[in-house]
């Protein structure tokens, strides 16, 4: 609105000195002077109504109708369209010259220059019609043919792109106008998918349910949508399946994908769900798993004598808790049991490292980091108490799962062990209390190991 007020000012001043000096007959100013200040002030009364008009049309009228502002282009081609038409009013019916001649010439040179900028006046014309459409803004992804990227500018001329690998794209506003465009919103969830296969020998549901929780624990996926897979055929050898899934940036779906199926592939390694290859691949898969054989291969008699919640056990019972257990391998940033699961199991850590995250008010803190030869989830194995904290992976991690029914079957050889484990247990805990600060008395200590004993012998049906 401040750009019409000082043409409105002047217009009015303009138009008070000539009709002062118009009134003035008998001054010094003759006619042709009186006629080039009245051109002047209509062009002057002229810019004022173009620009009240252009605020009126595209401030108010084009933002309210469409809820974004005007593109420049749009607004500097209505302004030279009316000047332009001012311009010959004012030199033909106030200057009284002969346009038509001019008129003339302008047409055989507008035909002459649009001849030879016609590409370029294509594409100016092309860059009026995306400002006003707008089908796309800056920062949006686009996919143009074969190319996508960020929308780093649009002009009158071309539209450039920034690509996934930080290069510019530019492209002529005629192509755009022509082919068809994919837009990607900024600030919407786009979907993208993975396709992979599984063997006939597992249900859909695990697999699915797999598949899910593997997608859920990428960052870049939203989790406002939730992840859905589903059957998309049946190979000769396999079940075609397709994990669909929501993220925010267009730009990492590649990533987001091969992060996918990384993680789709460490957790069939864990529960020995092949990946539903052609038969004619069956010799590979023998070599890889006598491969899978070595490299797992970590001296878990080590780690089992190293834990002081196992001591109460003789060699043999160790060596009947090795062949009763598995050995699980996690990818990096894999969540290996999460805070309120129900759990039955601990873990031994061979290989790699872990994170123990715990929330409060929706803030995550890291409050230890676990290493080879360290555990977790003693008390969801003894007492099948829900999980107290998120552990995961932070480098690719091979861990040895004792279940509760490795537990339970040398409990039923030996009844002595449930008071052993409970007193060491509850030992343990009171350590680790004291390290922290609390100190609790003998009898304290007594109390609940006896409470502890009751939890281990209701949670195995020991009688």
């Amino acid at each position: 609105m401040k750009k019409t007020i000082w043409p409105a000012a002047t217009t009015l001043v303009s138009f008070s000195a000539y009709f002062a000096l118009r009134a003035w007959a008998a001054g010094p100013i003759r006619e042709e002077g009186l006629r080039d200040l009245l051109a002047f002030c209509y062009a002057l009364l002229g810019v004022t109504v173009v620009r009240c008009c252009s605020y009126l049309f595209f401030d108010l009228l084009y933002l309210k109708r469409t809820g974004r502002k005007a593109p420049g282009l749009l607004k500097i081609m209505f302004s030279l369209v009316c000047y332009s038409t001012l311009f010959m009013l004012i030199l033909g019916l106030v200057l009284k010259y002969d346009v038509t001649g001019l008129v003339a010439t302008s047409a055989a040179v507008s035909v002459v220059v649009g001849l030879a900028l016609q590409d370029t006046l294509g594409n100016f014309f092309a860059g009026a019609s995306l400002h006003i459409e707008q089908p796309f803004k800056i920062k949006d992804r686009i996919r143009f043919r074969d190319r996508a990227g960020e929308v780093e500018s649009v002009s009158w001329r071309s539209t450039t792109i920034r690509t996934s690998g930080n290069s510019l794209l530019t492209f002529p506003n005629g192509l755009l106008a022509r082919d068809p465009i994919e837009v990607f919103p900024y600030d919407s969830p786009y979907q993208n998918s993975v396709d992979f296969s599984a063997p006939y020998s597992v249900s859909p549901e695990t697999v699915m349910s797999i598949a899910k929780k593997a997608a859920l624990d990428l960052p870049d996926v939203s989790y406002e949508i939730e992840p859905t897979v589903r059957i998309t055929g049946f190979g000769e050898s396999s079940v075609a399946y397709e994990a669909l899934y929501w993220i925010m940036d267009y730009m990492k779906a590649d990533d987001t994908g091969a992060r996918l199926r990384q993680r789709l592939w460490y957790a069939f390694y864990r529960d020995n769900i092949s990946m539903g290859l052609p038969i004619r691949h069956v010799l590979l898969d023998k070599m890889k798993s006598e491969d899978r054989q070595f490299k797992t291969e970590v001296d878990y008699r080590c780690a089992i004598d190293g834990i002081d919640i196992f001591q109460p056990l003789t060699p043999v019972e160790k060596e009947a808790l090795l062949t009763l257990n598995c050995v699980r391998v996690f990818g990096p940033g894999e969540y290996m049991v999460r805070s309120g699961e129900a759990g039955d199991s601990m873990f031994i850590i061979g290989r790699g490292k872990a994170e123990v995250r715990v929330s409060s008010d929706g803030v995550h803190s890291t409050v230890a980091v676990l290493k080879t030869g360290g555990f977790f989830g003693e008390m969801s194995l003894f007492s099948g108490e829900p999980r107290s904290a998120d552990v995961i992976a932070v480098e690719e991690s091979e861990v040895l799962e004792i279940r509760k029914t490795s537990i339970q079957k040398l409990l039923a050889e030996n009844a002595r062990l449930a008071e052993a484990f409970s007193k060491t247990v509850t030992e343990r805990l009171a350590g680790l209390e004291e390290h922290a600060g609390l100190v609790r008395r003998r009898e304290e200590i007594k109390v609940e190991q006896g409470r502890f004993l009751e939890r281990i012998i209701r949670f195995f049906n020991l009688g």
